[in-house]
Parts: structure tokens; sequence; C-alpha cells
């Protein structure tokens, strides 16, 4: 337990992924899953670092950098090998992506998978970790671990500005610049909850001349181009305001579906219906909340993700220490409607999704929104809809 609320410490601290090996056999295989999903890094697979790990001492600090740049932080804790990363020193922006893949005879193809995991990448100084690391140590095993080394494993020599052009030669990279334009155009539309325009931009995304090599592999290798997607996406799905929770929820669903997935077809299918249904949580979210404070953004997210809960402003007062008459009033300042019409107006939604997409008997669904007593149920969703939900239903029949 003490280990595990160290960790917990450091990730909050520094804001970067923090990973324990204890098993390096089974454990590291995990890691590379996720510091390294495209294996394309050999410094990030779990070959080298297991071999990496037997070297390393006890009471010493390791920085590992890989050839491209993306360092890990790493120490022994008794028998156990904590890694933290990856990370990076500064930021960079594609240009300098596509100029360290060229310098490695990286093929262009994976650029868009080492895209999304230097935007993932948190932005840490080695100094920096050893001082919070330390501290977080020396606190937790009352100063018995604070005399440690430093060791730096550089396999990244920086490119020099002098003798690499503004834009690599090599005619593979000809079509990136293109490429950037349409995914921006994509990433746009889905952090906005634009629905309705995103079939296109993922048709553009689908049909654009991107060179053979990519050609090849979204074709060959769509759970790599997933990969890639899910890193961006979350990004502009986090930066919208949906709950973290939702983003990871809708990420889980369609990991567990893409290793399912038999053919290429398939998961072609689930890489489209995977941004449409994010897009449809952003919409959702976006249409419910307009911008507001920071405290504001967690009742509503709250509201939102518990909504079938017995709600009520006393007990989210009492949820988040706050006088029922002060929340009632901020929320009604900065949300623009009153609590329980906000938490009916979610509730409401969620039942229109429910009958619209399911076979679900109209009392199940008032159940599963929250409303245990049906007459009322079909009373407030009239007030929403201006009719029944059976006409509802009759209605979305039809369509």
């Amino acid at each position: 337990m003490k280990i595990k609320n160290l960790l917990a410490l450091i990730n909050n601290l520094l804001s970067c992924d923090v990973y324990l090996v204890s098993d390096a056999e089974k454990d590291l295989v995990s890691v590379e899953e996720k510091i390294n999903p495209s294996s394309l890094l050999e410094e990030f697979t779990a070959d080298y670092l297991s071999r990496f790990i037997l070297s390393m001492k006890d009471n010493t600090f390791y920085e590992l950098i890989n050839t491209l740049g993306e360092r890990l932080f790493m120490f022994r804790l008794y028998s156990n090998t904590v890694i933290i990363g990856p990370y990076l020193k500064r930021t960079i922006d594609e240009n300098e992506i596509a100029h360290r893949m060229f310098k490695n005879n990286i093929p262009s193809q994976y650029f868009n998978i080492l895209k999304s995991q230097y935007f993932s990448c948190a932005i840490l100084d080695s100094f920096n970790i050893r001082n919070v690391v330390g501290s977080c140590l020396a606190a937790f095993y009352n100063n018995d671990m604070m005399s440690f080394d430093f060791v730096k494993t550089n396999h990244f020599e920086t490119p020099s500005l002098v003798s690499v052009p503004e834009k690599p030669d090599d005619k593979l990279y000809e079509h990136i610049y293109r490429k950037f334009e349409v995914e921006t155009d994509l990433l746009y539309k889905i952090e906005h909850g634009l629905v309705d325009d995103l079939k296109a931009s993922i048709d553009q995304m689908k049909s654009i001349d991107i060179g053979k090599g990519d050609v090849e592999y979204y074709s060959s290798h769509p759970k790599e181009a997933m990969a890639s997607l899910r890193a961006m996406v979350r990004v502009v799905a986090l930066r919208s305001g949906l709950s973290v929770v939702t983003v990871d929820t809708i990420l889980s669903k369609y990991t567990n579906l893409m290793r399912e997935a038999k053919t290429i077809s398939e998961s072609e299918k689930l890489i489209e219906s995977f941004q449409i249904e994010m897009a449809k949580a952003i919409q959702e979210y976006l249409a419910h909340v307009p911008p507001c404070s920071p405290f504001m953004k967690k009742v509503t997210e709250y509201i939102i993700l518990n909504y079938n809960r017995d709600l009520s402003l006393t007990m989210l007062a009492s949820e988040f220490k706050i006088a029922p008459s002060y929340l009632s009033h901020i929320f009604k300042r900065e949300i623009n409607r009153g609590v329980k019409e906000f938490i009916e107006e979610i509730r409401i939604s969620n039942a229109c999704r429910f009958i619209e997409s399911t076979d679900m008997s109209i009392a199940q669904v008032g159940h599963t929104v929250g409303y245990l007593d049906n007459n009322y149920f079909t009373k407030v969703f009239k007030k929403r809809m201006k009719m029944t939900p059976g006409a509802y239903r009759e209605k979305c029949e039809h369509l």
C-alpha cells in the first residue's frame, strides 16, 4: 500500500505516467504496450528494458533517452523497478518529428503514431524529477533513501539545424503536410461535437492521397491506426471539457472491440464509429454545459455521470460541501438554469437516447434514467419534449 501511495503521489506531482515493475517478464509487456505501442523504438521494448533493468544499481536514478529523444526515468525500489514516462525535455512540432524520423530512417507511414506519442508526453526536466522523487522517497521512507546517484543513458543526438533542411528531401514526406490539414480539420470537428460534418472529414481522411506507405499502413495495420487516433482524440475530447470518465469509458470500449475485430473491414468500421461516438458525447456535453468555472464544471460533470441516482440540490450541496442556497445561486448564474431543471434536462436527454436505440419499455427507460414513478417520468418527459414517451417512440419508428 505504501508503494502504491508513493507512485500515486509522484504521478500527481509530475502529471506523468508511473509504472511499477515487480515481475519484469509479465509487467514490461504491459508497459511496452503503453509507451511503445508500435514497437518502433528499440530502447522502449520489453526486451531492452528487461536487460537494462538487470544492469541497474541500487540507489541510482537513471534517465534513458531513446534515439528519438523520448525519455524514461527509472530507479530500483527494493525488489521492484519504478519507471516514469515517457516524457520530453521540451515541446517539439510536426516538422521536427519528421526531421527525427528522417534522420533515423523511420518510414513515413509511422508518422501519425510517433506524433501521437510525442504530443501525449509530459514536458519535464530530469533535475525536477530527481527533486520530486527524492522528496517523496524521503517522506515515505523516513530519509532512508536520500542519497541517489544519477546516470544518463543517451541514445539520442540532436539533429544539426545547419545540416538538416527545413523539410526532408525524401519524397515520402511530401504528403505529410497535406495530411496535417485533413487531420486537423477532423480533430477540430470532434472537439467541437460537429457530428453532422464529421462523416465528410472521415471520408476525406480515408480517400486522401497519403502515399504508398500510408495506404499500406491504414489498410494493413488498422490497430496501429486506432492507437494513434485514440491518443489524439483523447487530447481534444478532454480539451472540450468532456469528463475524463466518459472519455476513457469510450476509449476502453473501442480498445476491447478492436481486439475482437476479425477483419480489416470490421476494424475500419470500428475506427469510424469511435470517432462519431466521441463527437456525439462532446456534442451532448456542450449542448448542456456552457463555459463555466472549474468548480461548476465538477458539479455539472457529477450530475451528468450520476443522473440516474437520487439527485437533489441538498444532496449535491452536501457532496460538494457548500450551502444549498449558495450552490443554487451560482449554478443558476453560470449554467443559466436551476439545478432541478438541469437534472431533468440530462435525464430526459438520456431517456430519448434509450427510446431511440433500445427496446426497453417506457417504464424501464424511466427507471434507468432515475424516475421510479412512471407517471412522474411521463409528466416530466411531456413537459420537456411536448409529447409523451410513447408518442416519441412512435415518431422515432417512422423516421
